[in-house]
């Protein structure tokens, strides 16, 4: 007889009565039938893939500061947003509907127009009524300088001249001009806008908001000439030396432009375009004393607490491989594009790749080409995307 110490506990056991022949082959053949059923399941066994994680973790150090980190720096600006373009989303705001003065940014919505509008090739002969003050390019009475010209003054000197020169030429006089303005500030739906004049000096009721702003800077950044020109630091265009009023260009990493604006009631006001790894953002301020120093703080949180994550199924090994009926391995390759994605970081969803497959009959050969499957990448419980898996 054998000691109840060699029995699985939680099993109950009748203990024989005295004089029974208690026979221990007879127990090990029953628990082995038992055993064979529970790990057998109630159905043939599956194979799965199993999920692949990627490969940017966050340290222990990282998490220990997510805390400190989510808290956005205090900023001087009275109003600010920074919004992600590749993940269409604005991640950090304070006030961005408030309409505000946005002193020299008016020149966003003359920059538009003139790039929608104008020949850039045509010329305008300078009078002595664009000459208004204020931030010039140093334009001359009787010079004749083409449109393209002139918005290369109008961008990296905020030149207040040229404003009023595109303006006249573009609508016939800059009060026409100004009515331009506001038509397309009601079709771009900036309900927080309204222009008085083309360069933005100081005026009752001339505001806009910083939502609108990001309107305006998006729909410019769509000119391949705009990019160039806000991203240029030194040029010299028809005589006249430009240099532009941006100085986080050629300073800051990723800095590629846009757009600074000053005056008394506007305070200092910034649109600034800045790339990490192929990812842009766009930073506005306004009303703030200290432009460069609220737009780098606002840079630095989104780094601090935003990723990108790239998916990419050549770097998942044991995912790209299949073996055939016959035994013969096949490599699997992934159609479509991958996914890229934004995330906080710290986030418990993480992205995630599963390969389903939808093997053929093995009675059908195998061919290269044939779709054998998908791959899907999922952030936590959500489907982002799936790409088919080809034979090859």
């Amino acid at each position: 007889m054998y000691p109840n110490s060699f029995l699985p506990s939680a099993c109950p056991v009748t203990r024989p009565k005295a004089g029974t022949l208690y026979k221990p082959h007879f127990l090990l053949f029953v628990l082995s039938i038992l055993g064979g059923i529970f790990l057998c399941g109630f159905g043939p066994p599956r194979l799965v893939d199993r999920t692949i994680l990627p490969t940017q973790r966050l340290t222990a150090s990282e998490i220990a500061q997510l805390s400190q980190q989510q808290q956005l720096p205090t900023l001087t600006a009275k109003a600010w947003l920074l919004y992600d373009v590749d993940a269409d989303k604005t991640l950090y705001a304070r006030n961005a509907d408030q309409a505000l003065p946005p002193a020299s940014l008016t020149k966003l919505m003359t920059a538009l127009l003139v790039l929608e509008t104008n020949d850039l090739t045509a010329t305008v002969t300078i009078q002595g009524a664009d000459l208004i003050g204020g931030s010039s390019m140093n334009l001359q009475v009787g010079e004749t300088l083409t449109v393209e010209q002139l918005l290369w003054g109008l961008l990296t000197v905020s030149g207040n001249d040229a404003a009023t020169a595109l303006a006249r030429h573009t609508a016939g006089s800059v009060k026409a001009f100004v009515e331009q303005m506001n038509q397309r500030a009601m079709a771009l739906g900036l309900k927080q806008t309204h222009f008085v004049n083309p360069e933005g000096n100081d005026v009752a009721q001339h505001v806009t908001s910083a939502n609108d702003l990001l309107v305006l800077a998006r729909k410019d950044w769509a000119f391949p000439l705009f990019q160039k020109i806000v991203g240029t630091t030194d040029i010299t265009v028809a005589g006249h030396d430009l240099h532009n009023t941006n100085e986080l260009l050629g300073k800051f990493p990723g800095a590629n432009g846009i757009k600074t604006g000053t005056t008394d009631n506007a305070g200092e006001c910034l649109v600034a375009s800045i790339m990490h790894n192929r990812h842009q953002v766009l930073s506005i301020v306004l009303g703030s004393t200290d432009r460069y120093s609220d737009t780098m703080a606002l840079d630095a949180a989104y780094q601090a607490n935003y990723r990108w994550i790239d998916g990419n199924l050549n770097e998942v090994s044991v995912l790209n491989r299949v073996y055939a009926p016959d035994g013969s391995l096949w490599h699997l390759r992934a159609t479509g594009i991958p996914p890229t994605l934004l995330v906080r970081r710290g986030d418990a969803a993480t992205l995630q790749t599963y390969r389903l497959l939808q093997l053929p009959p093995a009675s059908q050969p195998w061919q290269s080409g044939m779709t054998v499957g998908v791959i899907e990448w999922r952030l936590g419980d959500q489907l982002i995307t799936t790409q088919p898996l080809l034979l090859w």
